[in-house]
């Protein structure tokens, strides 16, 4: 019997970290900005915390998180930092980070305040590594810019094999930059920088990086036609498989050490995420099998691919197992 014990002892202190090696990657669906939260081996990261706390508290509430060890402000235009004195006031923060370069806003002085309130460790973006968990958190400073957007906090998030690039709203001249200094590896992941904005992205960047999936973040009939066309069309070319925040909300990513992720959209209701829903549950190339039935049936809009729309936009994504309600 005690034999027996020590077996399935070991059975569950193996099978159970077994169940958490993967690295979470929640691109939040804020509206028009950006919100991003990673997650390993019980350690959380927030990278930008869109135009207000709204959806972003809910969240972290749904998914327990009442300590974030690293927030991280790519930059200080109201868009990305709009929520920080909310996540920074009722979450315990560790460490904040971001570009050095102060704005002369209501919502920037409101967030400095706030994080010297949080106690939370001030750093600066200058290149080096942080841990998360068993994740790596790699820094890429900006160049010198009095201008927010080409002055973003880059960082490539590194699991083992997995990688994804978090580019904030840099524009050209800060991605040549970025190039020019260092190669950039290939990524599985790359969040496209400004929304999707054509100033955002360039041949060279999309070259270099490669992604198999292109996430935007960005809300819907927004006033600045986000995303361009041309941006889509050179993502698409390249293989990347586009997600977008405002089709499909929150978008979460798996990954594994070996490189291999699953992806899709999550859905989230009041106070309880429901999910994560993975829409694609193929990884690494393997092909992907179909969902029996509705994964979700459409009580509003219409049906898009994985998720509800409104009846006034254009669906662009293939058919899934979102369903229309019946009549």
């Amino acid at each position: 019997m005690l034999q027996l014990f020590r077996i399935v002892l070991f059975l569950l202190l193996v099978a159970l970290p077994l169940r958490a090696q993967e690295l979470e990657l929640r691109f939040l669906d804020v509206g028009q900005g950006d919100a991003i939260l990673i997650r390993e081996g019980g350690k959380t990261a927030l990278v930008d915390a869109g135009p207000s706390a709204a959806r972003i508290m809910p969240y972290l509430a749904a998914l327990k998180v009442d300590t974030i060890d690293l927030l991280v402000a790519t930059h200080n235009h109201a868009d990305h930092i709009g929520g920080m004195p909310a996540v920074l006031s009722g979450a315990s923060v560790r460490y904040y980070l971001d570009n050095a370069l102060p704005y002369t806003t209501g919502i920037y002085q409101r967030t400095i305040a706030a994080v010297q309130r949080s106690g939370a460790q001030y750093l600066r973006p200058t290149g080096r590594s942080i841990a998360l968990g068993t994740a790596q958190i790699r820094v890429l400073s900006p160049p010198t810019s009095r201008d927010q957007n080409n002055a973003s906090v880059g960082l490539v998030v590194q699991y083992g094999e997995f990688r994804a690039f978090l580019m904030g709203d840099a524009e050209v001249r800060e991605i040549r930059y970025w190039l020019s200094r260092e190669p950039l590896p290939r990524m599985q992941v790359a969040k496209v920088a400004h929304h999707g904005s054509r100033n955002g992205t360039i041949p060279e960047l999309v070259a270099a990086t490669r992604p198999e999936v292109a996430v935007i973040s960005v809300g819907a009939t927004n006033a600045y036609g986000h995303p361009s066309p041309e941006v889509l069309d050179l993502w698409t070319r390249a293989g990347a498989r586009i997600h977008r925040t405002d089709l499909e909300g929150t978008i979460l990513i798996l990954a594994r050490r070996d490189g291999s992720f699953r992806e899709g959209a999550e859905q989230f209701a009041g106070a309880t995420a429901i999910g994560p829903q993975i829409l694609r549950p193929d990884i690494a190339g393997a092909p992907s099998h179909p969902l029996a039935g509705c994964c979700k049936v459409c009580s509003a809009g219409k049906a898009c691919g994985n998720s509800c729309i409104s009846r006034s936009y254009t669906c662009h994504r293939p058919p899934g197992c979102a369903c229309d309600a019946s009549p």
